[in-house]
C-alpha cells in the first residue's frame, strides 16, 4: 500500500486548501491513497485549520479511512480510504471556518453511493476566500443537477465572519453523473437575479446595497430582480448576490460586507465582476470553473465551457484531479485571461 500511495507536494500551483479537499473527495471514490506533504507550505499560517482539518476528518468518518497526521498545523497527511458509509452526519468546525468546503469534501463520494445521506455543518456560512452557502444553493448545485448530481440544501443559519455559528443542512440522493456539459455560447442576457441579504443589521442595510445595485444594472439597461433578506444569525453580516441567468448558461457574483464598508461598496464589488464578466465570452464565472472540474471528471463524455478568466485554482485543481482519474483535461488560453476547458474521461 505504501508503494502505491499518491504523493502530491501541497505548495504546488496555488498552494491552497483545495489541493487537499480534491483529493480527499478523489481519494474516497478510486479507493487510491494519498499522501500530501507541504500542506499550505505558501500560507501566512501554513498546515491544516480548523476548516481542513474538519475536511479531513469529515471524509475520513464517510469513508471508513485510516489518516495520520490529522492535527491542527500539520503540513504532512497519510489519508487510507475505506468503504464509503452512507447515512446522517453532524460536523462542527468550531469557528468561522468556511462550511460549503466541507461540504464540498464529502458530497461527491456520498453522491456515488447507493443510499440517500444527509449532513448538517455549523461554522461560517458566509467566509471570504470561500463561496457562500447561497452561491453553492443558486450556482455550484444548479450545475451539478445539469449533470445528474442530485441534492437540496437548506440554510437554516448564516455564520459570518468572525463569529461563524451558522449551520446548513443538506441531502444528498443517489447520483450517477451522466450528462458531461457542453456550453460554447452563454446566449442572450435574460435577467439577473439578486439577493440583498444583512444577518443582525438593521433592514436599511439591506435596502442600501439593494438601491446601488439597481442602480448599477439600470444604466446598462439590464433587467433585474433585487430581493431584500434578513437572515437568522448571531453575527452581523451582509451579502449582494448576483446571479445572472443567459439563454445556455448562468453566472454568479457576490460580495460581502465587512467592518468599516459603506452597503454601497457591498454593491458594486458584486456588480463590478458581473459586468467584467459581460465583456468576456465567459459561460460560466470564474468561480465556478474550478469547482466543476471534479463533476465533470467523473461524468462520461467531453464537456467544454469558456470561463472570463483562467485562474490559478482551476490549473491547480485541474492537475490534482489527474493524478485520480483517467481524464484527459485541456486548458486553452493564458493564466488570469479568458480561455476554454475541456475534459474527456478516457
Amino acid at each position: 500500500m505504501q508503494e502505491n500511495i499518491i504523493k502530491i507536494d501541497g505548495s504546488f500551483g496555488e498552494g491552497g486548501g483545495q489541493i487537499l479537499r480534491t483529493s480527499l473527495s478523489l481519494s474516497s471514490i478510486t479507493k487510491k491513497p494519498f499522501e500530501i506533504f507541504n500542506i499550505r507550505a505558501n500560507r501566512k499560517t501554513p498546515g491544516l485549520s480548523y476548516q481542513h482539518l474538519q475536511a479531513v476528518n469529515a471524509t475520513a468518518k464517510v469513508c471508513n479511512a485510516e489518516v495520520t497526521g490529522n492535527y491542527l498545523r500539520s503540513t504532512d497527511l497519510k489519508f487510507y480510504p475505506g468503504e464509503i458509509q452512507t447515512g446522517t452526519y453532524r460536523f462542527d468546525i468550531g469557528t468561522a471556518g468556511s462550511v460549503p468546503l466541507v461540504l464540498q469534501s464529502v458530497f461527491y463520494p456520498l453522491s456515488l453511493s447507493d443510499k440517500p445521506s444527509s449532513i448538517t455543518v455549523t461554522g461560517g456560512t458566509h467566509v471570504i476566500h470561500s463561496p457562500c452557502s447561497d452561491y453553492l444553493k443558486l450556482q455550484w448545485l444548479y450545475f451539478l443537477k445539469h449533470t445528474g448530481f442530485h441534492a437540496e440544501i437548506e440554510i437554516i443559519k448564516a455564520g459570518f465572519y468572525p463569529r461563524g455559528n451558522g449551520e446548513v443542512f443538506i441531502t444528498i440522493h443517489p447520483a450517477r453523473p451522466q450528462h458531461p456539459l457542453h456550453i460554447e455560447d452563454r446566449g442572450k442576457l435574460i435577467q439577473v437575479m439578486g439577493i440583498s441579504m444583512v444577518g443582525n443589521l438593521d433592514r436599511a442595510v439591506a435596502q442600501r446595497q439593494q438601491l446601488q445595485a439597481k442602480k448599477r444594472l439600470s444604466e446598462y439597461g439590464i433587467p433585474h430582480e433585487i430581493s431584500i433578506e434578513e437572515a437568522p444569525s448571531i453575527g452581523r453580516g451582509t451579502l449582494l448576490l448576483l446571479t445572472g441567468k443567459f439563454e445556455h448558461s448562468q453566472c454568479c457574483y457576490f460580495s460581502l460586507g465587512a467592518i468599516g464598508k459603506r452597503a454601497e461598496t457591498v454593491a458594486d464589488e458584486a456588480c463590478d465582476e458581473f459586468l467584467s464578466f459581460l465583456k468576456t465570452k465567459g459561460v460560466v464565472d470564474e468561480y465556478l470553473a474550478d469547482q466543476i472540474i471534479i463533476p465533470l471528471a467523473l461524468t462520461k463524455g467531453t464537456s467544454y465551457f469558456i470561463t472570463p478568466r483562467i485562474t490559478q485554482h482551476l490549473l491547480t485543481n485541474i492537475e490534482v484531479v489527474k493524478l485520480f482519474l483517467p481524464v484527459t483535461i485541456n486548458v486553452s488560453g493564458k493564466l488570469n485571461e479568458e480561455g476554454s476547458v475541456e475534459i474527456h474521461q478516457r
